[in-house]
């Protein structure tokens, strides 16, 4: 148990913990779209994106972009 913990310290429950629009802002960042973009795309403001963000980052406790994106890949939200 403490092995696995020490591969993915996230775990894979926490994707299912995620709003339907945090899955969403998640994919879209994940793809490489600015936050401007994503915002056009889900029809929001950029700082409603940027505040998504900091809250999956927060609850996630990740520090980094490639945190987010290897969240994303390791738990399909996107395929890498």
């Amino acid at each position: 148990m403490q092995e696995s913990f020490i591969r993915n310290p996230q775990g894979a429950g926490h994707a299912r913990s995620l709003t339907p629009r945090q899955r969403e802002v998640v994919q879209l960042l994940a793809e490489g779209k600015s936050m401007k973009e994503v915002a056009s795309v889900l029809k929001v403001t950029p700082r409603t994106v940027a505040f998504h963000k900091y809250r999956i980052m927060q609850d996630l406790g990740f520090k980094t972009n490639a945190d987010l994106i290897q969240f994303a890949v390791k738990n399909r939200i996107v395929v890498g």
